[in-house]
Parts: C-alpha cells; structure tokens; sequence
C-alpha cells in the first residue's frame, strides 16, 4: 500500500479553489491508505460533506485522475456512482470535487444483504459508452503478458497455458461502459442502495467483462464457483459471455495475481494470493 498525501499537501491556491465552490472547510478526512498517494479525502463544511482527489500533475497517478475526470464527465446521470461536481487545474494539480456518498465497503459474502444491490448496481453499468474511453482489451493484454511470465517462471503453472493460448482479445470487444476493477472497496453499500467509486479503471468492452472481473471477488468472499456464477445470473449480460473466453480471462488473472504476488509489493501479496486461489478454483469447476 502507499502512504497518501493529505489536504495540507495541496497548494494554497487549491484550497483557495475548492473552498469558492463550497464555503469554508471545517472538517477533513483522509481516506485509508491505498494503491496510489493522490489526496483522497472527505471533507466538511458548515453545511455539507464533499469528497476530494487531488494529486499533482507531474505525478505517477496523475493519469488515473485524468481518466476518472473524463469518465464522470461522462456517466450517465441515473448511473449508481457519486456525481463529479467540479474539478480543475489548479496550481500544478489535478483536483476532482465529488458529491460525497456515505458507505462501507459491500459485504460479498454468500447469503450477504448487500449482494441484491450489488449485482443490480453491476446490471446498471450495462449502458453504451458515451466516451472515447480506452478498449478493455488493452487491460487485459497487459494481464496476459503478466500470465505468460507467470507460466514461464513457474513449472506448476504451465499446465494453463493452453487456456491463456486460447484467449482471444476479439472476444472482450465492445462498446458498453465499464468500470473494469470492481471490487468491495469500490462498492460502496448504504441501507439498500449501493454505489460504485473510483472510476479511474473505466473501459469499453463487451458487457460481461465487468462481471466476470468480479466472479473472483465473490469466490474469495467465501461462495463456490457455481455459488458465484448462480448470483451473477442476476446481472443479463452474464448470459452473453463466450464460455471459453470466460474460462481463459479467469485463468490469466489468477496467473497474473499469481506473478504480482511474487514480484509486487509485500503490503499486497496476501491479496493478491487470495484472488490467485479464486481465479484458480473458478478455472477448476469450470473445465472438470
């Protein structure tokens, strides 16, 4: 994980910024550490709450802000996910002014409250892509050039190779949104309703790409492969996805996860472990 700047990182002039769109800043809080060291925080007024990322623009995680700049831009307006509110360049720095959304992350377990409203919200993503957003083919040839060293590294795992062969990037085209990294972070659940974050991932692809990215979440939360795959039948571009291109991209991110695990930071590696095994017992009930 890596340590986040705070709101006393940001320049003066983007406190200036921020604080003529909303009033005085009273309150600040820092989200938990995470993948990236942008701001992202919380933050209150006399009578509202905001959420606020900021980072600066010769920054590594730059490019992320100014995918999740355009993909907000262009979110349709009955989309699950917070509204972005406002945003500029301001003194050297990207800054995003969200609508805050009140939450914790989904509980995907199996037999969870959440799950109804998670999958609904995954069900609404299937909309047409607005935008010139990048094709999820590009992430997911990145996955399969980890997978290959995986299997290279790794004289257990050459046993998948005619799977990771098989895959076909043609299969993952499309032009539906996606958010392309859901997870229960990014899930957030409040009373019924669940909203989805942190759109910095988002991609145009085939529709069922985004569920079957998070089949492997709900396998790790504790369902069965068939478990997983009967509650992704609430979501209707489940029924669309091309089998063999369903078993071989669960095959290259549970390689991939398997490879970041090894040679990633030692903060993830426990994580990523975790959605290796996943992605591997889904592969099982899927060609035995």
């Amino acid at each position: 994980m890596t340590a986040r700047r705070s709101w006393a990182d940001l320049p003066g002039q983007a406190h200036e910024a921020i604080q003529e769109q909303i009033g005085a800043v009273t309150g600040v809080r820092s989200a938990p550490i995470g993948l990236t060291s942008g701001v992202a925080a919380t933050i209150t007024t006399q009578g509202a709450v905001f959420f606020v990322k900021a980072a600066p623009a010769r920054a590594p995680v730059a490019h992320h802000l100014l995918s999740e700049r355009a993909a907000n831009h262009a979110l349709p307006a009955d989309l699950p996910a917070p509204r972005l509110l406002w945003t500029a360049d301001v003194a050297g720095w990207h800054v995003l002014l969200f609508e805050h959304v009140p939450g914790r992350p989904a509980d995907l377990a199996p037999h969870s409250p959440d799950l109804p409203a998670v999958l609904d919200a995954v069900a609404a993503l299937g909309v047409p892509c607005s935008w010139p957003a990048p094709p999820v083919a590009g992430k997911i040839r990145g996955l399969l050039r980890v997978a290959e060293e995986q299997v290279a590294a790794s004289p257990a795992d050459t046993a998948y190779e005619p799977l990771i062969k098989a895959l076909n990037l043609d299969d993952f085209s499309g032009t539906t949104l996606l958010h392309a990294d859901l997870h229960a972070d990014n899930l957030l659940a409040y009373g019924e309703q669940v909203r989805i974050v942190d759109w910095s991932m988002a991609s145009m692809g085939a529709a069922w790409v985004d569920v079957a990215l998070l089949i492997p979440r709900l396998i790790d939360a504790g369902h069965t492969p068939a478990q997983a795959e009967q509650a992704a039948d609430r979501v209707p571009a489940w029924s669309t996805a091309p089998p063999d291109a369903v078993t071989s991209l669960a095959t290259v991110r549970g390689l991939f996860s398997a490879r970041m695990a090894e040679i990633g930071p030692a903060s993830l590696q426990v994580k990523r472990l975790q959605t290796a095994a996943a992605c591997r017992a889904w592969v099982e009930y899927r060609t035995t």
